[in-house]
Parts: structure tokens; sequence; C-alpha cells
């Protein structure tokens, strides 16, 4: 019986052995977990910074290309308003000598026009007035008025 007694004894401290291992390893297990869980989170710390990253550089892209384009097309803009002010000053320059001659000649073909008649106008009503005075004279001082 002491064979049984010491077999059980021996199970018994084989048993708390495991138990105790068992112990150990749920330790180093659960170790093992907040370290795994430590690492995971710095890993997708680490991929969220990558992915803002690229992103971030993608954006850029986009947003260097839309300025590029933007830029293109405000030259293509400015090139073709040049173009259409040189048209419209063309016009201008080749019309201005035309449109000053026209108002001109209507300005001064009025008062030419104008000051035409009352000159015939005034010099006929002087003649007529500086005749008549003559004539007046010429037959109050009984001189002949032939002319």
């Amino acid at each position: 019986m002491e064979q049984k007694a010491s077999s059980v004894e021996d199970i018994i401290n084989a048993l708390a052995e495991l138990e105790k291992d068992m112990d150990n390893l749920n330790s180093k297990v659960e170790e093992m977990r907040k370290r795994l869980i430590v690492y995971s989170d710095e890993e997708v710390e680490k991929l969220k910074q990558q992915v803002i990253i690229i992103a971030n550089e993608e954006a850029k892209k986009i947003v260097d290309r839309a300025k590029t384009e933007a830029e293109i097309e405000s030259s293509m803009i400015v090139k073709e308003t040049d173009r259409h002010f040189g048209d419209i000053k063309k016009n201008i320059d080749s019309s201005y000598h035309k449109a000053v001659d026209s108002i001109v000649k209507i300005i001064l073909g009025d008062t030419i026009t104008s000051n035409i008649q009352q000159t015939i106008h005034d010099d006929a009503s002087e003649n007529t007035e500086a005749s008549l005075k003559k004539i007046k004279k010429y037959t109050s001082e009984g001189k002949s008025t032939g002319g």
C-alpha cells in the first residue's frame, strides 16, 4: 500500500506540476496575446499612416493635374482673348479715321451749309440794304441812278 500511496502522491505531484506548467503556459499565452495586440495596433497605425501618405500623394497628383489643365485652358483663353482684342483694335483703328471723317463732314457739312446759307442771306441782305441806301442817297442828292 505504501507503493500505492507513493504512486498516488507521485500522481498528485505530477498533476500539481502539470497544473503549475499550465498556469505558466496560460500566463505566457496571455503575455503573448497582449504583445500581439500591441504589435497589431502598431502595424495598424503604420498602415494607416501609409494609406494617408498614399492618399495625400494621389490627391496632390490630382490637384497638380487639374492645376496644369486649368493653366493650359487659361492660357488658351488669354490667347483667344488677345486675338479678339487685336481684331477689335484693328477694326477700331481701321474705322477710326472713317468715323472721324464722317463726323467732321456731318458737323462741317451742316455748319458749312448753314454758314454758306447764312452768309448768302446776310450778304444778300447787306447788299440789298446797301443798294437801297445808295439808291436813296443818289436819288435824294439828285444824281443819276444809272447803275
